[in-house]
């Protein structure tokens, strides 16, 4: 097993059940992949490369979560709400628990919308429930369901584009079909939101210690350089296995180059590391050949500590700007009052991304004072921009034709990722399912 993301952990969990030796090969130090979080050094607080949500809908994730005993660090919401703020003060998307798609319905009388786009809205949620996946683009699709400019404006384009990571111009139909039917029309509860009471790579930490708890071997600092393939069939893995020991590291000890024979193996890595593992006569083979047509698509945070509470929901949508959603990441990990730790996202961020950092949180400043009066009298004590130009793959109609499966032509060697075949955008869901379905493949050819 290689990467110590959602994917391959799922893998290497989901395979230990089946009663299969496992060792899991993580080339970094911490876990989580695209998914991670490091502790900020002066506030001691956590904060992720990138703030990801859930869903109730991710019923993949929730099980495997219970499996590993880590729901404590889960905060779900009863049913969906989705705060708004803009020049005109707040709004918010109050779903009732009734029975969906009802509970959107009424949610969307609470939100401050013209009648013309609650009127899009229910045009668009019949075209999903009732007509075929399109095959274009998402803004073909709108196009296509008449959504009015103030339906996509306050409505659609800031909701697909966190998530898809892609703008509507560019992104895939098909998938957001699929994700608003898991979301939206099968049970009013797979609809909330789904919040972290801590960094990601505490979560990434709990899945490690059950696997670890139950037999499994888990190998930091482990990269993994190219695969064996003998006859057609996966033999072995060589990886670099670094120092693991502060010691070590500090002396400067050098990696253990290190060969691990192996019946089967998954590669759980980034779509983009696939190939360069691979031995080359495999490589213009189908399906690698594609992944190297895959693109990516970024996303920027900006990290930003008030000293006074300017923010009162735990997450809000900024409408018109470009930062397009706040988190309070203090009160979700239990925190209340000040210092404010706020998480800024900018979901396909290609403009961003080359954005100078003092232009990125003057955006954020001003997005803060335009719509929240208490930022009059507030102060930044200090800010922080992450950066991933890689953070998730570009979800476009393109993309899609060129997304694998889990089982691969070279017998023993199965596929992991977000970005393989899960008929799902890049999400910590898909991951997750594609781990399992990796698993079930491997097992049962195993037999």
């Amino acid at each position: 097993m290689v990467g110590g993301g959602f994917a391959g952990l799922q893998a290497a969990i989901a395979l230990q059940e089946r009663r299969h030796d496992v060792v899991l090969l993580e080339r970094r130090g911490i876990l989580g992949g695209r998914a991670t979080s490091f502790r900020d050094a002066l506030s001691g607080e956590d904060v992720d490369n990138g703030t990801h949500l859930m869903l109730g809908a991710y019923r993949a994730t929730l099980e495997l979560l219970q499996h590993a005993g880590a729901m404590d660090l889960v905060l779900a919401q009863d049913n969906l709400r989705l705060d708004y703020v803009d020049e005109k003060g707040p709004t918010a998307l109050v779903c009732p628990p009734l029975v969906a798609p009802l509970h959107l319905l009424a949610g969307l009388l609470w939100l401050r919308l013209p009648w013309r786009a609650r009127w899009d809205a229910l045009r668009l949620g019949l075209a999903v429930r009732f007509g075929r996946s399109p095959q274009g683009t998402l803004a073909e699709a709108f196009a296509q369901a008449r959504q009015g400019p103030a339906a996509r404006r306050l409505l659609w384009d800031p909701l697909t584009t966190a998530i898809l990571n892609e703008t509507p111009e560019r992104a895939s139909a098909a998938l957001f079909w699929n994700v608003y039917r898991e979301a939206f029309l099968s049970d009013h509860r797979a609809s909330r939101l789904v919040f972290l009471r801590a960094g990601w790579a505490r979560l990434h930490e709990r899945l490690a210690a059950y696997f670890e708890g139950r037999g499994g071997t888990l190998r930091r600092r482990a990269l993994a350089q190219t695969l064996e393939v003998e006859q057609g069939r996966v033999r072995a893995i060589r990886f670099a296995q670094g120092a693991g020991e502060r010691a070590a590291i500090q002396q400067g000890q050098g990696a253990a180059e290190v060969r691990l024979e192996a019946d089967a193996v998954v590669l759980a890595v980034p779509w983009s590391a696939v190939g360069g593992l691979l031995p080359q006569a495999w490589r213009d083979e189908v399906p690698f050949q594609g992944l190297s047509r895959l693109e990516p698509s970024p996303i920027v945070s900006v990290e930003m500590w008030l000293d006074r509470v300017v923010v009162e929901p735990a997450m809000v949508g900024l409408r018109n700007s470009e930062l397009e959603w706040v988190f309070d990441k203090g009160r979700l990990f239990g925190r209340n009052g000040g210092p404010q730790h706020l998480a800024f996202i900018v979901s396909a961020a290609r403009r961003s991304l080359s954005q100078p950092n003092a232009e990125l949180v003057a955006a954020a400043e001003t997005a803060l004072g335009r719509c929240f009066p208490a930022m009059k009298q507030a102060r930044v004590l200090r800010s922080h921009v992450l950066r991933e130009p890689a953070a998730t793959f570009a979800c476009t109609p393109e993309a899609e034709k060129l997304r694998p499966g889990v089982v691969t032509p070279i017998a023993g060697l199965y596929l992991a990722g977000d970005w393989t075949d899960t008929g799902l955008p890049a999400t910590i869901e898909g991951a997750v399912r594609s781990g399992l379905a990796a698993a079930r493949a491997l097992d049962q050819r195993a037999r």
